[in-house]
């Protein structure tokens, strides 16, 4: 009877070896942050990608260029009005190409201040970003008066 039993769990271990073996190795999520600033609101801008921990992703620098995007609608929620916009963009670094879809929620912040969070998502990309997926979330500042800009937002990417 110990022999059937012995028997029995070296199959289910063997099992359950072989199935880990055959998913392979899970892809590292790493943490990231991507950072823009304008002096003045405009279609191209230059961009930091950092790595926030340790992975495949390296740090990059380029430009920023805002795509299509669908005409904002404006909600009321609990009595502040609300900017939503969405679109996409481009962000052609040294080490790559990356396209991102971006949500935009705009609020007014007083004083000839525009602030917003966002979220964002990876579209496709190229050279380091070949296949990578993730997104997360960030906030922006529009300042009227001087017309300055920035953005930074932080996130998930996978590498395949």
């Amino acid at each position: 009877m110990k022999v059937r039993y012995a028997v029995l769990f070296a199959l289910v271990a063997a099992f359950m070896l072989a199935s880990v073996a055959a998913a392979g190795p899970d892809a590292a999520k790493q943490r990231v942050s991507i950072t823009t600033q304008f002096p003045k609101t405009t279609q191209v801008s230059p961009f930091v990608l950092t790595p926030l921990q340790a992975g495949a992703i390296k740090p990059d620098a380029g430009t920023w260029t805002n795509g299509s995007s669908n005409p904002g609608r404006d909600v009321m929620l609990s009595g502040q009005e609300v900017s939503i916009n969405e679109g996409s963009s481009t962000l052609k670094g040294k080490l790559g190409n990356l396209v991102v879809r971006t949500r935009s929620e705009w609020v007014d912040a007083g004083n000839g201040y525009q602030v917003a969070t966002d979220t964002w998502k990876i579209v496709r990309g190229t050279g380091q970003y070949a296949g990578v997926t993730g997104g997360g979330r960030g906030g922006s500042v529009w300042n009227a008066r001087t017309d300055h800009w920035s953005s930074h937002v932080e996130g998930f990417l996978t590498a395949p």
